[in-house]
């Protein structure tokens, strides 16, 4: 009775962990940090979030609720890898016409360059897994916390324990295998800190 009592624990621990770090959620709220932060002042930030909003949020959840509805796609992890492609590729065509708009926006080029690097990220993250089903968890979080370091300083790199906290729980689920939660993970950190690099900022000097 014990083991199965842990059993069960360790199942809604993980369960909580994955829906507390569900990939849109903790992309579009980092975003949504990030236009506060580097706008000028609240009006801007307004301004900003209510021109990308329709992209970033609105048109990826309309879409993923609109699949669900009609059942071409089994669960809100996209557990199986042929019904990712359709919605990757909105998401990506999404993500890009966020970035032409922050970069015409002439935003922060800190904030451009997170944007840009999500959407690269994203890109190469949805050709992996046309053939390898690579988390998406582990890699958009991952993608995020090294934007984290990367924009805030080696002192904030303590989120980048949520890494193994959120591959430990896809794995305790069973949604992904050891191997594709970190290869999800350093897709994304290498794709991340790759691309900030190219503008001229580093992960850890």
């Amino acid at each position: 009775m014990k083991k199965i009592t842990e059993v069960v624990e360790r199942h809604f621990l993980a369960e909580v962990i994955s829906w507390l770090f569900f990939p849109p959620l903790v992309g579009t709220v980092f975003f949504i940090f990030l236009i506060f932060w580097y706008s000028t002042d609240l009006n801007q930030g307004l301004r900003w979030l209510v021109v990308i909003a329709p992209f970033l949020m609105f048109i990826p959840l309309i879409f993923f609720a609109t699949s669900f509805k009609l059942g071409w796609i089994s669960d809100i992890d996209l557990s199986h890898r042929q019904e990712r492609p359709t919605f990757l590729l909105v998401f990506v065509v999404s993500l890009f016409a966020a970035a032409m708009i922050l970069y015409f926006l002439h935003v922060p080029l800190k904030f451009f360059v997170y944007v840009f690097s999500g959407l690269v990220m994203m890109i190469i993250a949805s050709l992996i897994t046309l053939g390898w089903k690579i988390s998406f968890h582990t890699a958009v979080v991952t993608s995020v916390v090294t934007a984290i370091v990367i924009l805030g300083g080696f002192k904030f790199w303590p989120f980048l324990l949520l890494i193994p906290i959120i591959g430990w729980a896809r794995v305790a689920l069973g949604r992904h295998t050891l191997s594709e939660v970190i290869g999800g993970a350093s897709v994304a950190l290498i794709v991340t800190a790759s691309v900030f690099y190219l503008f001229g900022f580093r992960l850890f000097f």
